[in-house]
Formats: structure tokens, sequence, C-alpha cells
């Protein structure tokens, strides 16, 4: 019995000893491991009182932090939603603006603020590609800046218009012209040249057609043509829509606005289609100019010569001559 009870106690002693041991090892592991986490945390964690939109988010590490974001960003989107024409009501459903939060700034804000500080959500808007401005005829724009635009109207000659591209190019002028489908079509090497001397290049429809005698698919293919011609050619799509002869009414403008584009009129008509002289081509424009002006010509021989003498005039009033984009604040190009 003696033996058998020594036996026992020395088999025992070390399985206790060997269970202490692991026990007290994995106790002081978790020890260990909660200590670690708090000064990881403490110094890589969000600082102490820090709050968002008003949840407190102090001591959460980036991934933590980042995870924790998109999730709640996921709740809070905004869908933009593009202006269109109600053809019953004849009236325009305006556009919304959409929301949605900037997870990435929204963390490193998170993650920069100081103790105890407040933070809100980055947010960023979504503009709708298509607005209530959209389905207003243009006569002119902005009058708050000393800005015009000269707008070349073509759909017919090309011996002019050399001159004038290197008229604007020696006074360091970039404007907008309005070809048709068919003239692009027919030119396609002036035409290119025109968009890779820098110019914007607007839609003056497939061809020169009266969009107001015209039915609704009609007008959509007459500005649909011009689209697909101009940019398979100079490889600008067109965001702007000159109608021939400016002939347009309610359903021009809202097929245009539909498809994306703003109609552009004008303020001042040289009429120079009529070939005056030049003379007279320089005495309307300078004598109706004023900030905002839509200035309208064509690529004709009394305009090519009329061309240096408007620039340098209206440069000497301080005038700034931009596209009819950048008039309008439109960062289309």
């Amino acid at each position: 019995m003696k033996n058998g009870t020594w036996i026992s106690i020395v088999i025992t002693k070390p399985m206790i000893l060997v269970t202490l041991l692991i026990i007290g090892v994995v106790l002081a592991g978790v020890s260990f491991g909660t200590a670690y986490d708090r000064i990881q945390r403490r110094f890589q964690g969000v600082k102490q009182g820090v709050s968002l939109a008003g949840h407190t988010v102090a001591g959460l590490l980036h991934e933590e932090l980042y995870d924790a974001i998109s999730s709640i960003a996921e709740e809070h989107v905004t869908e933009a939603r593009n202006a269109s024409y109600d053809w019953q009501s004849e009236q325009v459903n305006p556009e919304q603006v959409g929301r949605v939060i900037d997870v990435k700034s929204t963390v490193e804000l998170v993650r920069k603020a100081s103790t105890g500080e407040k933070v809100e959500f980055v947010i960023v808007e979504v503009l709708p590609s298509i607005t209530q401005a959209h389905f207003t005829p243009y006569y002119r724009g902005p009058s708050m800046d000393r800005k015009v635009s000269l707008m070349v109207n073509v759909d017919w000659g090309d011996q002019f218009i050399p001159s004038m591209l290197e008229t604007f190019r020696e006074y360091d002028v970039t404007t907008t012209w309005f070809p048709t489908g068919r003239w692009v079509s027919n030119s396609p090497e002036m035409a290119k040249r025109i968009a890779d001397a820098g110019h914007e290049v607007g839609n003056h429809g497939g061809w020169h057609g009266m969009a107001s005698k015209m039915g609704a698919d009609e007008v959509r293919k007459l500005i649909l043509d011009g689209e697909e011609r101009i940019q398979a050619i100079t490889g600008q799509k067109p965001r702007i829509f000159a109608p021939p002869a400016g002939d347009i009414n309610k359903q021009t403008v809202a097929i245009a606005g539909e498809l994306g584009y703003k109609t552009i009129l004008w303020t001042v008509d040289t009429i120079d289609w009529q070939r005056p002289a030049a003379t007279v081509i320089i005495d309307r424009i300078l004598s109706r100019v004023g900030n905002g002006a839509l200035v309208l010509m064509h690529p004709t021989k009394p305009t090519a010569e009329a061309l240096p003498h408007i620039i340098k005039e209206l440069q000497s009033k301080e005038y700034a001559i931009v596209t009819v984009s950048e008039l309008l604040g439109d960062k289309i190009r």
C-alpha cells in the first residue's frame, strides 16, 4: 500500500503542477493581451472623447473605424436625380442633388481629431447631369462678369474659316463653333482643325432644319444626328445646342434638355449672312455688347475682315472672350 500510495502521489503532483502552470500561462496571456490591446488603442486608436455625428468612437483602431463608417455610409445615400420635363403639365420636375459619405476622408478626419473633438461626416454632393437650367433657352450669360462669347454657326463654306482661326490664335481667343452634322461630314478636315485648335464645338443640328415645324421624334433625330457626326469627327461630344435659324418652341427646348443639352440663342446678331460691310458688323457688335453677351456670327468674308478689330476693341474694354460653356459657368469640356 505504501508503494502504491507513493506512486500515486508522484504521478499526481506533476499533473497538478502542469495544470496550474497552463492555467497561469493562459491567465497571464489574457492579461498581457488585454494590456497590449489597451496600449495599442491608446496610442494608435482614436483619441479619448472624440465623437462622430454624436457617436463615441474613442479607441477605435483604423480597420474598426473604417468598417463602422462604411456600414453607416450605406444607409445615408441620397441618389442624384436628373430634372425632367412633364409633357402633360409642361412643367419641369426639378433635379435632386445626391449625397454620399466620403468614408476615406471621414476616417482620416476622425483619426486626426484632437481629444474631445466633435467630428461630422465628410459629405460629397453628386450633381445630376440634367438640371432645370437645361429647360430654359439662353439669350445671354451671367452679367456679373465682364465676359462675352463669339459664336460661329457653320452650315456652309470653308473659305474664310482658316483666316478666322488664325485671328483667334493670334489674339489667344478660344470660342465656340456650332457646325451642322452635314457640314462636318462634308468638311471633316476643317471640322477637326477647329477642334484641334482648342475651340469648343457645339451642335447646330444634323441639318439646317426648322425645329419648331418638326414633331418630337424628328427634333430628337435633328439633335442626335448632329451629335453623332460631330463627335465621330472632332472627338468632342457637344453639350450645347444652337437650333438652326434660332427656330424654337417649348418642345425644342424640352427635348434638347432631356438629351442633356442647353439651348443657346444670342444677344447680338451680326446678320453677317447678308454680307454687309465689315464696318457694319463691327458697329453692330460694339454698340450692343455687354457683360454675358452671346454674339452670333458666320464664316463670311466681312466677318473675317472685321474679326481682328472686334477682338482688339473687346479686349481693350477688358472683356474676356470665352467659350459659351465657360460663359455659362459650365465645365462641359
